[in-house]
């Protein structure tokens, strides 16, 4: 390899949380400073004890809208109970090329939370909200429509929107649920205010 040549090394899509004892997946991709190809390039996900738990190959093309990001899929198994892991991805080469992530793995979600989301002033959708709920998330489509499922269990919701704001509010989950909740418009600050004296 060229000695000015660098590869980074990317994970994404990594589910929040996984399933305890059963599998995810994960997109992983390189990429070289020189624009080198690296198609055929093996990369492997190993656990915190360093046995190596998934292995593939990058793809024949780069990822759509990059020049030169080479990726593939990879199946991984989460833990077998619930906690936080940690795995570490590299790509198979002379060099130390790694980088790491990890998961949260929960017990099989049971329940369905169905949640809409609306500005409380205009009754307006709102696309984008982050849901919360201990390590179960999910996002607002157009609709102001998510659903996250659940395990049976007190948890604290927290919603997130720029310029949107909803007190946190404790939950109580024994079944499946449909909730309408609203945010208040807060209007943002100047976005150069911090810096004007």
């Amino acid at each position: 390899m060229n000695d000015k040549d660098t590869i980074s090394l990317a994970v994404w899509d990594v589910p929040m949380p996984v399933v305890a004892g059963e599998k995810f997946w994960i997109k992983v991709g390189a990429k070289s400073a020189a624009k080198r190809k690296l198609a055929g390039c093996c990369v492997e996900v190993s656990n915190a004890a360093g046995t190596v738990v998934a292995s593939g190959t990058l793809g024949d093309a780069p990822l759509a809208g990059t020049e030169a990001l080479y990726w593939t899929t990879l199946d991984v198994p989460a833990p077998a109970k619930s906690q936080v892991a940690e795995y570490f991805v590299r790509l198979v080469s002379d060099e130390a090329i790694a980088t790491q992530f990890s998961v949260s793995a929960a017990a099989k979600p049971e329940h369905r939370l169905s949640v809409k989301i609306t500005e409380l002033d205009t009754a307006e959708a709102l696309a984008g909200v982050e849901i919360r709920l201990g390590p179960f998330h999910a996002r607002t489509d157009k609709t102001g429509r998510a659903e996250l499922r659940l395990c049976k269990g007190d948890y604290q919701l927290q919603l997130w929107r720029t310029a949107h704001i909803a007190p946190p509010q404790p939950i109580s989950i024994t079944g499946d649920l449909s909730l309408e909740l609203k945010m208040v418009h807060v209007p943002e600050e100047h976005p150069d205010a911090r810096w004007v004296r």
